[in-house]
């Protein structure tokens, strides 16, 4: 493209599939985004997005070129992102983040909070995707962070850890158990709650269990994790969770902590972004942020 504007605009249509969206997140008008792709669809001899449904969706001439126009753009950003800049009271810009059910209740409230005195106009989107759509989306700019226990990203990824955790067996207050000192055959014989999804180092707990002897203890699968005290409190079963998360829970439920019997490694929750973006100054003070904010509240927790 021979605007450069024009690629703002289709890095815009790329990650957000919306004009009106687009238009948001650049701090144009709909009238302007609209015009920047009749443009695009003049130059390159393509329709480049259609609307499918309520989405704009890229055509597969546009899916073909994607990656190379955004390639373009980021090496255009990182030649200037030394003369750039980022203020953080007056941008406008929106951030997307992938994380679980998980993240949003452990690390959301403190970051919006915080972020309504020194960010206040900053907007928060948080997206669950797979591994691959993660790695394929923090690189292509249409997630900005990752945040999780998430081994499996690599490719061109950094991280930074944020804490060390570990997991604690739940069950309702009154279970048969409640008195008792968790042993590994104990634990083995009761029947089991697990919260699965692939891609997460969170598979380590079901190979524990099958490795103990308690494959077919498993009497619950859930793909979310606020769910699952809702389970716990009304039966006998036993959930391992990692503690933080449990901390936040027990106020709201009738629910009490043990340690779990079996060996189970500590895990290390972190922040991921892609290397195109390490030098993006609004992407490098969010992440720095992120990192302040979670490591206070972890310690406030603590």
């Amino acid at each position: 493209m021979k605007d450069l504007n024009l690629l703002y605009v289709f890095e815009a249509l790329w990650r957000d599939r919306s004009v009106t969206g687009a238009a948001e997140n650049l701090g144009l008008t709909q009238a302007a985004v609209s015009s920047a792709l009749k443009r695009m669809r003049t130059e390159h001899g393509d329709k480049m997005f259609t609307l499918v449904g309520r989405r704009m969706e890229p055509t597969p001439h546009t899916t073909a070129i994607a990656q190379q126009l955004l390639d373009a753009l980021a090496m255009i950003r990182n030649t200037l992102v030394e003369e750039a800049s980022f203020d953080p009271l007056t941008s406008r810009r929106l951030f997307t983040v992938r994380t679980r059910d998980i993240g949003e209740v452990v690390h959301l409230p403190a970051l919006m909070q915080r972020l309504e005195v020194a960010a206040p106009h900053i907007k928060v989107r948080t997206v669950f995707k797979p591994i691959d759509e993660t790695l394929s989306g923090l690189a292509n700019g249409r997630i900005d962070f990752a945040l999780g226990f998430l081994p499996a990203l690599e490719t061109g990824i950094h991280r930074r850890q944020l804490f060390s955790q570990h997991y604690v067996c739940v069950m309702r207050k009154g279970h048969p158990l409640a008195k008792h000192e968790l042993s590994t055959e104990l634990f083995c014989e009761q029947q089991h709650l697990l919260v699965e999804y692939s891609g997460s180092g969170h598979q380590v707990l079901e190979k524990a269990l099958i490795d103990a002897g308690a494959r077919h203890q498993i009497k619950l699968r859930l793909p979310q994790y606020l769910s699952a005290p809702h389970f716990i409190i009304a039966s006998d079963l036993l959930w391992c969770a990692p503690e933080i998360l449990v901390q936040r829970l027990m106020p709201h439920f009738e629910i009490i902590t043990k340690p779990v019997p079996l060996q189970l490694p500590d895990f290390d929750i972190g922040i991921y972004w892609h290397d195109r973006y390490h030098r993006d100054p609004g992407n490098k003070w969010l992440r720095d942020f992120i990192v302040t904010v979670v490591s206070d509240d972890f310690q406030a927790q603590a």
